[in-house]
């Protein structure tokens, strides 16, 4: 019999690092379920969503995508996956933060108008990169010819460009490579300390794993690839968990669902309860051949 003395008193070094990520990735399980069996079916369901709402149903349901990804891979040999959900899910939140905060609804204007605005950016690129090689390149521009020259289309885009981002240093419309305009570090600390800790923290860690260059794999060892993984899992969870509280309060649904924030508090502890149940059976068997 074990006793909650015992218990209290283990070493959850004790377990093996395969059994402490193993409580992380059914972590990662259950606010995938959560989601998928609470909020996204609500979500789908909603009539008539203003511009700011839909803004945010839109960027919750991207996240829910990427943890779902994170379940599918359930191998350490994913690793390098698991950093690039990662990673994806704390821009993610930077996003769905920044649109819930937005008071005066510039920023949400600015997240619908830039995908126009990308899509023109990135179909230009290719049409000039093929008149530079015209004789030389296989690329077939032509859809992005039509689209980049359809009537009025690049004057409609510089109008918004500069409506909503101005000007760069040279008088020419800026064109912003994310809907804010500002790169990770700037959203980021653009939202208090909090966030500013958590991407010093973690930003460039995770992009070791995504980028080209041996920083991400040189000298590691299996254990290592199996903490990162646990690790990234972590804090997947951790985001995704906020991000779902703050959809949930402005769709209201932390109203209407009633158990809502006890659910919450239950998926926090998740990983924590595995590991638990897996002390005791580790305690269990260590006594039985004590």
């Amino acid at each position: 019999m074990i006793t909650f003395n015992k218990l209290e008193k283990a070493d959850i070094s004790d377990l093996s690092v395969k059994k402490r990520v193993e409580a992380f990735y059914k972590g990662t399980d259950a606010v995938s379920k959560f989601a998928g069996e609470v909020m996204i079916p609500v979500l789908k369901g909603q009539l008539g969503l203003n511009d700011k709402e839909r803004a945010i149903v839109d960027t919750y349901c991207r996240m829910y995508a990427w943890v779902r990804s994170m379940i599918a891979m359930n191998n350490r040999i994913h690793f390098q996956g698991a950093a690039a959900a990662t990673r994806s899910l704390f821009e993610l939140l930077l996003d769905i933060k920044m649109l819930t905060d937005d008071e005066t609804g510039e920023l949400i204007k600015k997240f619908h108008a830039f995908p126009d605005i990308d899509k023109f950016n990135r179909a230009k690129k290719i049409v000039s990169f093929c008149d530079e090689h015209r004789n030389d390149t296989q690329i077939n521009d032509s859809i992005q010819q039509t689209f980049v020259n359809y009537v009025g289309r690049k004057q409609k885009n510089e109008k918004t460009i500069l409506r909503y981002w101005g000007k760069n240093k040279k008088g020419d419309p800026k064109r912003p490579k994310h809907w804010t305009g500002e790169n990770v570090r700037e959203r980021a600390c653009s939202l208090g300390l909090k966030y500013k800790e958590l991407y010093v923290e973690i930003y460039s860690l995770l992009s070791w794993y995504i980028h080209s260059g041996s920083t991400g794999y040189v000298g590691l060892k299996e254990k290592d690839i199996e903490i990162c993984f646990g690790y990234c899992h972590g804090l997947a969870q951790r985001m995704f968990i906020e991000a779902t509280v703050i959809c949930a309060k402005e769709m209201k649904l932390d109203i209407a669902v009633e158990w809502f924030y006890k659910a919450i508090e239950n998926l926090r502890l998740t990983p924590g309860k595995a590991l638990v149940e897996d002390q005791i059976k580790f305690l269990g068997e260590k006594a039985k051949t004590s």
